[in-house]
């Protein structure tokens, strides 16, 4: 849905790959693991402020991509660990509100959950295809997903007392993501049935 924007994103991060295509692509992706921990770690210190500014810098997950195309590097293995550290810091950023207190477990687990098996489905998709048919299909992926995350960070920091039915303004954002990650799992099932 949201996708769209990723060229929009990618296009204005070009100077940056460019400057940076020296630089192994691989390395890049490892440093892509600190942002997912500070964004952590502020959130669960009540940093809120510091953790939105964190979060933006997640963006330089598409660079590791970006170099690699640059400086003719992209590699099944580079895809291979990109992927796997978008998992962690999905894990990380979605499972921190848990841990924080800010989102009861019983409404993060069930968003994990859905969040993984998008991407898995995704992945099962492309390898059963050989990768003739993309699997990104469905109304939430992953830019959605952040999105939603810092959306919620940002109205629970303003409106932390805010209740509607007894859940705070992060639950009902996160209940809403759930519900619609479970409608995408399903999406992606269906294809996935009519296309193999």
């Amino acid at each position: 849905m949201l996708t769209v924007i990723k060229p929009v994103v990618e296009k204005a991060l070009q100077p940056v790959g460019r400057l940076l295509k020296g630089v192994d692509p691989n390395l890049i992706s490892l440093l892509g693991l600190i942002f997912p921990v500070l964004f952590f770690v502020c959130v669960l210190q009540g940093w809120y402020l510091l953790a939105l500014v964190t979060f933006i810098f997640l963006a330089v997950d598409l660079l590791d991509g970006m170099v690699a195309r640059y400086a003719n590097k992209v590699t099944p293995f580079g895809s291979l660990l990109d992927s796997s550290i978008d998992r962690f810091a999905d894990f990380t950023v979605i499972a921190v509100f848990g841990f924080a207190g800010i989102v009861r477990w019983n409404i993060v687990l069930p968003l994990l959950l859905a969040s993984f098996m998008i991407s898995y489905i995704r992945s099962r998709i492309e390898l059963a295809s050989d990768k003739k048919i993309s699997g990104a299909v469905g109304l939430v992926e992953r830019t959605e997903r952040m999105l939603t995350v810092f959306v919620g960070l940002l109205l629970y920091a303003i409106f932390p007392h805010a209740q509607w039915g007894g859940f705070n303004i992060a639950e009902l954002l996160f209940l809403a993501l759930t519900l619609a990650s479970i409608y995408t799992v399903g999406q992606r099932a269906a294809f996935a049935y009519k296309k193999l």
